[in-house]
């Protein structure tokens, strides 16, 4: 997608910033929503109220959540492969017992 040449603002953890980005605004809206999300779920789990501290909790909470699911889709690849493997495999016997 194009550059945004305004940026669009968004509320996070109390203060506003206003975000110039290559995707639509709508999902920039849904990036900024979530990562307020996670920093008030930190927020509830932490005694600390440094924002750095939480903002930094929350970015590691983040970034655990997109590895497993990073983990999850490299799994979801290769059994992918290996279920087309084996429909590849019954279809070659199916087509070889047809020529009989």
């Amino acid at each position: 997608m194009a550059h945004m040449d305004e940026g669009i603002r968004v509320w996070i953890f109390g203060d506003e910033y206003t975000v110039k980005s290559d995707v639509d605004q709508e999902t920039t809206k849904r990036v900024a929503d979530y990562v307020g999300l996670k920093i008030a779920e930190t927020q509830k789990h932490t005694v600390s109220r440094d924002k750095v501290k939480v903002a930094v909790l929350s970015a590691m909470n983040i970034t655990g959540e997109y590895f497993e699911a990073k983990k999850e889709s490299e799994t979801n690849r290769h059994m992918t492969r290996e279920l087309t493997e084996i429909a590849e495999r019954i279809s070659r016997r199916i087509d070889s017992q047809l020529s009989l």
